[in-house]
């Protein structure tokens, strides 16, 4: 039976400074987990930033931490991406404190582990409002402005798809919605707008400890490279399809899961939670 293994180092460094130099990216779910190690990259390879999320007081606290270390200009603000006045009211915030919003990071969701016979409505409803309307509240209004501008980059956090995820049924459903939304809106809207998705595996973040249960992280002894994934490897492919590196590549999904896209057991529960011996 495989084992899990250790992680290597991580690199010191792994994009040239000016990779981004006079981007502006806007990062949502940024003050936190993977959206902030998502910042901190973009902002290391040389792009300002605007964070958005619902905590503002958490986006205030990470800005000012990008800002002492990496010099970059950060600004944040509110939005409930369910909330299509929220996403409208941050974009014409946006318009007042930058040029342009030049890359859009769309990282905020979330979901919660079922089976999905007992799902509510309620709690279906908030998955794939948050995660598939949610993120079409972003690409739209700002993907817009890129269109009516001078283009622009769009990056889709979305999870591995196209295996069945059982335990989270819903973000399933709403991810590889998000996959296809992105296939097509490549056709549309390019060679201006650029779109692509970045699929993580098993991120070890606080927010996979409080979703998944206790020793769902042994799941990954069957993949190629049997171990978690951590931010950064996650954040690495997110600052490459939004760079100029990719400026070929668009309506595309880098899997960041460490071979589990096509090996080893993909669910979100244990056998015995759906009923099976």
């Amino acid at each position: 039976m495989p084992k899990l293994i250790a992680a290597p180092p991580l690199p010191s460094r792994v994009f040239a400074p000016d990779l981004l130099a006079g981007k502006t990216a806007l990062v949502t779910g940024g003050g936190s987990g993977l959206g902030l190690v998502i910042a901190q990259q973009l902002a290391a390879a040389g792009a300002d930033l605007m964070l958005a999320a619902r905590n503002v007081e958490r986006l205030d606290g990470a800005a000012a931490e990008l800002r002492a270390k990496y010099g970059r200009r950060v600004e944040t603000g509110f939005v409930d991406i369910r909330q299509r006045d929220t996403v409208e009211a941050l974009g014409e915030r946006a318009d007042s404190l930058f040029p342009s919003i030049d890359v859009l990071v769309n990282n905020a969701g979330g979901q919660f582990a079922q089976p999905a016979r007992n799902f509510k409505p309620k709690g279906w409803n908030a998955v794939i409002e948050t995660n598939l309307t949610g993120t079409w509240n972003m690409i739209q209004v700002f993907g817009n402005r890129m269109l009516d501008g001078d283009g622009g980059s769009v990056v889709n956090v979305i999870a591995v798809v196209g295996r069945g995820f059982p335990g989270i049924a819903h973000t399933g459903a709403a991810r590889a919605g998000v996959l296809e939304l992105t296939r097509t809106l490549a056709y549309e809207w390019g060679p201006k707008v650029r779109l692509n998705c970045v699929a993580p595996g098993a991120i070890r973040t606080e927010a996979f400890k409080s979703t998944y249960v206790a020793g769902i992280e042994a799941m990954c002894e069957g993949i190629p490279i049997p171990r978690m994934g951590r931010a950064e490897e996650a954040a690495y492919a997110v600052v490459f399809l939004a760079s100029a590196a990719a400026s070929w590549i668009t309506g595309e999904i880098l899997n960041v899961a460490g071979g589990g896209q096509n090996y080893g057991r993909n669910q979100a529960l244990f056998d015995a939670d759906f009923g099976k011996e």
